[in-house]
């Protein structure tokens, strides 16, 4: 069977290692030198090295949790604990690399796949939702609103009718105007190159604008105490 890239290298990591010690414990062989005293000088070395590797072999055995379940691949798109996401295009024994919409590679430790909280939006299947927030005038009937947007909403081409169709909702009441935003469902990610989202807010534009709706922006009103200054 095919092996997923990540697999493959893991793979030769480890026929490395293998073939690495094989070739020493040969060459000390050769060379005469007894492995007993090998030993007795790599246990107090190993000591002192166990502590600063001891991150390197975590990340390593992460790396290997992660191929074994599934968890993370090549070409999921993630999004980390910190707010930070991309693409999957790498992952080493130590780290995975991900490059985000706007092209910046990203080095993530293995072991933080396993300790902190990722999202994987490619890994529980391609459809996912999203919501774009907008605003209208006080001056609105605002009952008309969510039908009128959620029609506009669903003749978009990307918009999914199933898991479920647009959704519109009030969320508030602004300082300038009514709040609402329009939930909904796509196949795949808006990660800057879909740019679903922006064609939704066109469309809300638009179909304000048909129906004669005001979309509101800040207003101030400055009072002169005392008359006109002389």
């Amino acid at each position: 069977p095919d092996l997923r890239p990540a697999t493959r290298e893991l793979a030769a990591k480890a026929a490395e290692i293998v073939i690495f010690g094989v070739a020493f414990l040969l060459l000390m062989n050769i060379m005469g030198i007894s492995l007993t005293s090998l030993a007795v000088l790599g246990g107090a070395i190993g000591v002192g090295l166990g502590f600063g590797l001891q991150k390197i072999a975590s990340n390593f055995i992460s790396g290997v949790i992660l191929l074994l379940e599934g968890q993370a691949t090549v070409g999921d798109y993630v999004e980390l604990d910190g707010g930070e996401a991309g693409t999957i295009v790498k992952m080493g024994a130590r780290a995975a690399i991900l490059e985000s919409f706007d092209g910046r590679w990203i080095v993530v430790p293995n072991e933080d796949f396993i300790t902190t909280r990722v999202i994987n939006y490619s890994d529980s299947g391609s459809a996912n939702r999203y919501e774009a927030p907008f605003s209208v005038s006080y001056d609105t009937d605002i009952n008309q609103v969510p039908a009128l947007i959620e029609a506009a909403v669903a003749r978009l081409d990307f918009v999914l009718d199933d898991p479920e169709g647009p959704d519109c909702e009030l969320r508030g009441f602004g300082d300038s105007g009514v709040d609402f935003a329009v939930e909904f469902w796509v196949n795949g990610l808006d990660d800057g190159k879909n740019k679903y989202t922006p064609q939704v807010l066109f469309a809300i534009w638009n179909a304000l604008k048909e129906a004669g709706i005001e979309i509101p922006y800040p207003r101030r009103v400055v009072e002169i105490r005392g008359g006109l200054p002389t």
